[in-house]
């Protein structure tokens, strides 16, 4: 499993969403916030959430400014809830990422948001995608990015004495080689892209949530499980599928997959 988690994709299903929301849940705990403290918000900010998912972050921002206008944006957007339900603040639209971008989109947002895209960046240089969220923003708006720090990740282990040998393996899994490093990066790609101002924040995982932050990793690789078996790649998913469950066990005895996560912030020039 050399090849590390980029060739693997999400399950859209029930699961899959739930498991999205309980991502955003924990995120909030650890983060206490949805936008970042230093981003200037006006009472009608306009805000795009891209990769937006089941709509979760959006619907929650939405509510705390309802009178900023509050759009998510996805290449896929069977696991978000209808239109009819969503605040009236609200839109949803497909669009894929690496497409050009629609002509009423450009330079229309205060603030753009995007989270967890690391299976979308390609040969671990997210300049392409950096590229499209410049042109969303307005003049001197602003882009925030939470991603997942692979850099830092650990097998944590209350008692030190504890083996854990099916955490290891799924740590080299998320590893990937080093192909994820460049979510700590962040800063440096932003710049080098025509961003000023760029800022990153580390988060690690207290330890009274650390087992639900797991059980969550473990979720996020049984979609992989599945997804690959359904891609008929059988043996690879059998291996996953037992490093889950004797992962289970391990965690019982105090050893959790611990991955820290960024907030990246970088300002467009006026």
């Amino acid at each position: 499993m050399a090849e590390g988690i980029q060739k693997f994709t999400l399950d859209r299903s029930p699961a899959g969403a739930c498991r999205l929301n309980l991502q955003y849940y924990l995120w909030k705990e650890m983060l206490k916030y949805d936008i970042h403290p230093s981003i200037p918000l006006s009472r009608d900010s306009i805000i795009a959430d891209v990769a937006c998912g089941t709509g979760i972050w959006l619907i929650h921002v939405a509510r705390e400014l309802p009178n900023a206008q509050v759009d998510g944006f996805d290449i896929d957007l069977t696991l978000a809830p209808h239109e009819l339900s969503l605040p009236p603040n609200t839109s949803l639209r497909n669009w894929n990422i690496f497409n050009d971008i629609p002509s009423d989109m450009v330079g229309k947002y205060d603030v753009v948001h995007v989270r967890l895209l690391i299976l979308v960046v390609e040969n671990s240089d997210p300049s392409r995608i950096i590229q499209k969220l410049l042109e969303l923003l307005k003049p001197g708006g602003y882009l925030q990015w939470d991603e997942l720090d692979f850099v830092n990740m650990i097998v944590n282990k209350e008692d030190s004495t504890v083996q854990a040998p099916a955490l290891d393996g799924l740590y080299n899994l998320c590893r990937s080689d080093g192909k994820n490093d460049w979510s700590v990066k962040l800063p440096e790609f932003l710049s080098k892209e025509g961003f000023t101002d760029p800022t990153i924040d580390y988060f690690g995982d207290s330890r009274d949530i650390m087992r639900a932050f797991h059980d969550q990793h473990m979720l996020t690789l049984e979609e992989f499980a599945t997804t690959a078996a359904r891609k008929g790649q059988k043996e690879m998913a059998k291996k996953i599928y037992q490093l889950i469950e004797d992962a289970f066990h391990e965690a019982t005895k105090g050893a959790t997959l611990c991955i820290p996560r960024v907030v990246c912030t970088a300002r467009k020039e006026n």
